[in-house]
């Protein structure tokens, strides 16, 4: 799919920026050690050029490819995917522009994205039931972005999905249960992985502002929110739920935002996050529950260990929990 090697991509990257080859080659290996092994270093120089403003290669439109070839910064990219949460349209306004955004999480057999709907009649396939969990889509005229380590997938008035066309199938999704469903004790590093197990401590949750069309982290300056991205915003505050699950082979601490923290707290965030009494009320439903856990793995440094981010949080019954602990073990 890179048209380019290295050598060629940083030349690129030289002519078009007029940024220095040392410049280049530090900060492509910033981004190898961000990502560690997430990215090839062709794929890191990608990340660097779009960042730059410079655009590199142009995917053909006629081409599919795998959600592991997608680098930030390609335009026009075509390929299938296994739909595996859709999340709540959501409603955004900057100085700008307003509008409405849909998220869905989707995979194929190579790795798991992010994509992003920006367009009117792609977000009401998400509003009318018209995109189920499960679902396999044709993406089409999507392009790509970096956020926050991530790449993601955006279609915005170019773009097209074909709902479960013919001939395509999915199958071997890295989220699945059965390709990655693992007992906590073998989890690594940077792996998207399920886990299940029982709740055996809660903590408060905590909340920040973000920039309703970009997630980001917005910071509040002289009485307004800021968005480095879309400027003077109205930030909505993201709920975050912190607990540990246990799975009799060890335990992790997990981490939730947004639908997985109001999952967690029974969409009480609101009435939960100034009221002690109620959130232990909601403590002492919540421990000892069984639960199952589609995420990513990822290491706290300051702390030295491992974590896990939750995408997906599913209540599952005792009895099969059992079951598959035992075939697990």
């Amino acid at each position: 799919m890179l048209k380019l090697s290295y050598s060629e991509l940083v030349k690129e990257i030289h002519d078009k920026a007029g940024v220095s080859e040392e410049e280049i080659n530090s900060r492509v290996n910033k981004k190898l050690e961000l990502l560690k092994d997430l990215i090839s270093k062709e794929g890191a120089a990608h990340i660097v050029a779009n960042e730059l403003g410079v655009k590199l290669v142009q995917v053909s439109s006629e081409k599919k490819l795998k959600i592991s070839d997608v680098m930030p910064g390609l335009n026009f990219i075509n390929l299938d995917a296994k739909i595996i949460s859709i999340y709540e349209v959501r409603s955004f306004k900057t100085e700008k522009r307003e509008g409405k955004v849909a998220n869905i999480f989707i995979g194929d057999e190579t790795g798991t994205s992010r994509l992003v709907l920006w367009d009117t009649k792609l977000i009401e396939l998400v509003e009318k039931s018209k995109l189920k969990e499960g679902d396999i889509i044709s993406i089409k005229n999507a392009y790509s972005k970096e956020n926050n380590g991530n790449k993601e997938l955006h279609l915005g008035n170019k773009g097209e999905i074909i709902i479960n066309p013919e001939k395509i199938s999915i199958e071997n999704i890295m989220t699945q249960r059965q390709s990655n469903q693992k007992p906590i004790n073998m989890l690594k590093e940077n792996e998207f992985a399920e886990i299940m197990g029982t709740v055996v401590q809660l903590f408060e949750p905590k909340s920040y502002f973000a920039c309703p069309t970009c997630n980001k982290k917005a910071e509040f300056v002289n009485g307004v929110y800021l968005c480095n991205e879309h400027g003077n915003i109205s930030a909505k505050e993201i709920p975050i739920v912190n607990f540990f699950l246990d799975d009799g082979t060890d335990n992790i601490r997990v981490v939730c935002f947004r639908d997985a923290a109001e999952k967690m707290l029974d969409n009480k965030f609101e009435s939960v996050k100034n009221n002690p009494g109620e959130f232990d009320s909601l403590k002492n439903d919540v421990l000892g529950k069984q639960i199952r856990i589609s995420g990513k793995v990822n290491k706290n440094m300051m702390f030295d260990r491992l974590e896990f981010t939750a995408h997906k949080i599913q209540d599952i019954d005792p009895k099969q929990l059992i079951e598959e602990l035992k075939r697990t073990n």
